[in-house]
Order: structure tokens, then C-alpha cells, then sequence
């Protein structure tokens, strides 16, 4: 039993070990790939924080890969990279401030948002939906309560009014944000509409680089795709990347 119980804390010691040598790294590899930046070494920099978000991305990872891409002129992967920091953190402000200041730079201006789409960007998916979960577990609370219970019958259904409130604003933000949860940034210098999915087809025109567009269904190596105005075509599926990679 003695030998068992040694051999396990080994074992626990050499996984511990094993996950402080990947922070490690990871953090040698954020610190080389900042320093590429701060010197001006932009390129450097973007390589080192796209190796680092294929084993796992955070916002401040995302954030930093949004700045490389913006200095190094590639509008569209910046923004991209912009709208992928907001999926994990809505209220950051320098991240809404630097993608703000960009989009009007290329004269990306959007259509003025309804007060739908201002609340259901207030918090992100997964605050909208544990704001719904734990109002939906207080309201059954409340409810499941004994009638012996110390607290006032109309206080409890006060309480459960809120709940209930809250659970139904939880859903409306969720259902808001799964609407265009699937949405991409156009990426390719030369994107064009087409009216089939097909590349000899008849262009609609071009769509410009860094343009939101929301998929819908895909044929070969084509999307068909409504953008912010309001355009809908078939665009080559290599000119747009999905804010949510398809493994999210």
C-alpha cells in the first residue's frame, strides 16, 4: 500500500510538473511574440500568437493577434480577431475601441444598431444563457418553497416574478446572440459575390475586406452569405472566416 501510495504522488508530481513546463512556455512564447510586436516586427508577432491559439485562445490572446493584423494592414483577419476577443469578453472597451476606430478608417460604417442588438451585445452567450439557468433554478426555488416557510407569501411571489423576469431576459439575450453566432469577416482582398455557386458565375459585385457577413448554406467551396447591407450571393468560402471556429 506504501509503494501504491508513493508511486501515485509521483505520478501527480510529474503531471504538475509536465503542466507548469506547457504555462511555461506558453508564456515565453506570448512575451516573444509581444516584443516581436512592440519593435515593429509585426509578421514575427502574428505567427507567434496564431501558434499559440491553435492549443487554446483567450481574449488577451486574440486581442494582441487583432493589433498585429491591424498594424500589418490585414483589415479583415484584424477584425475578425476583434469580433472573436468580444465573444469572450463584450465589455471590453479598448477591444470595441480600437475595432470601431478600424472600421471607420475603411470605411466600414454599419447600420445603426437596433436596441435588440444593443442589449443581446451587452453580455456574451454563455453569460446570457447561466443568467437564464440560475433565474429558471431560483424561480423552481422559490416556487418548491414549504407553505410553512418563514417568508411571506408575497414576498415569495415577488421573488418569483424577478426570477422569472430574468430568466426570460436571459433567453431573449441568448436567442439574440445565437442569431449571429455563426456570422464571418470577409478576409480576402478580392471578394465578389456571385449569383451560383460557382466561380465562372456572373459577379454581383465585390464585398470589401473586413465585412461581417452571416452564412447560410454552403455548396462545393461556396457560402451563400447575407452581408451588412443587406446583399445576399454566393461567396468563395476561403474569402470568409467564421468568427466561432466550427469546432466551438
Amino acid at each position: 500500500m506504501k509503494i501504491c501510495t508513493q508511486y501515485s504522488i509521483f505520478i501527480l508530481f510529474s503531471l504538475l510538473l509536465c503542466l507548469l513546463q506547457v504555462a511555461l512556455a506558453g508564456e515565453e512564447q506570448f512575451q516573444k511574440a509581444s516584443q516581436a510586436y512592440s519593435r515593429g516586427d509585426y509578421q514575427t508577432a502574428i505567427a507567434g500568437f496564431e501558434g499559440m491559439a491553435v492549443n487554446g485562445a483567450s481574449a488577451e490572446l486574440y486581442y494582441n493577434l487583432a493589433n498585429s493584423y491591424a498594424q500589418s494592414g490585414q483589415s479583415g483577419k484584424a477584425i475578425l480577431n476583434y469580433e472573436r476577443t468580444l465573444r469572450l469578453s463584450p465589455g471590453d472597451s479598448d477591444c470595441s475601441g480600437n475595432l470601431e476606430l478600424l472600421r471607420k478608417e475603411k470605411g466600414l460604417f454599419q447600420t445603426e444598431q437596433s436596441l435588440q442588438q444593443q442589449v443581446t451585445r451587452f453580455l456574451g452567450m454563455n453569460q446570457w444563457i447561466g443568467l437564464a439557468a440560475l433565474s429558471c433554478i431560483l424561480f423552481c426555488g422559490v416556487l418548491l418553497l414549504p407553505a410553512s416557510s418563514s417568508m411571506k407569501r408575497g414576498s415569495r411571489y415577488l421573488l418569483a416574478t424577478v426570477a422569472l423576469f430574468l430568466a426570460v431576459v436571459g433567453i431573449f439575450g441568448s436567442y439574440g446572440q445565437y442569431q449571429h453566432w455563426y456570422d464571418g469577416v470577409v478576409v480576402s482582398t478580392d471578394a465578389r459575390l456571385r449569383v451560383s455557386p460557382f466561380s465562372s458565375a456572373a459577379s454581383i459585385g465585390t464585398i470589401q475586406e473586413g465585412r461581417l457577413v452571416n452564412p447560410g448554406k454552403s455548396h462545393g467551396s461556396f457560402y451563400l452569405v447575407t452581408d451588412e447591407t443587406g446583399r445576399t450571393g454566393w461567396l468563395e468560402s476561403e474569402a470568409v472566416e467564421l468568427i466561432v471556429h466550427s469546432n466551438e
